[in-house]
């Protein structure tokens, strides 16, 4: 359990890298946007190399694999958790500023978009109580 936990921190770590350096990259200029590469570049050797040490490469190499976890199903879920996380932060967040007025005031267009995204939402609440209630 405790490589798991290790693994999903390794991944997630890589991921939050390679996404900061990703925008680190696009909104600097000039040699600032060197800083957003070197982090792109850091997060994909982290994550490759712990990749490798639970690869059969690892096997051919060492003689026997240094991470014994299924690192893809692992990566997986890192990934997805990772993001699901940061998305309801992100919505949340995004919610209390708008409704606390921090943000601009909200266009008629943003309040009907904000109305659509509740409705689908909505409904895919509902689509999911439907597939609950017929998987019992």
């Amino acid at each position: 359990m405790a490589i798991e936990f290790l693994s999903i921190v390794v991944f997630t770590f890589a991921l939050a890298l390679l996404a900061l350096g990703a925008l680190t990259w696009w909104i600097e200029r000039g040699k600032r946007r060197t800083a957003g590469l070197l982090m792109v570049g850091s997060a994909l050797v982290i994550a490759g190399v712990y990749a490798f040490l639970g690869s059969r490469f690892a096997i051919a190499i060492f003689g026997r694999l240094i991470v014994t976890v299924d690192l893809p199903r692992l990566m997986a879920t890192a990934v997805v958790y990772t993001i699901g996380v940061l998305l309801g932060f992100g919505l949340a967040g995004g919610a209390f500023l708008w409704l606390s007025g921090r943000l601009v005031q909200p266009t008629r267009l943003e309040r009907q978009l904000a109305v659509f995204v509740a409705v689908v939402l909505l409904i895919a609440l509902g689509i999911s109580l439907a597939a609950v209630g017929m998987s019992k």
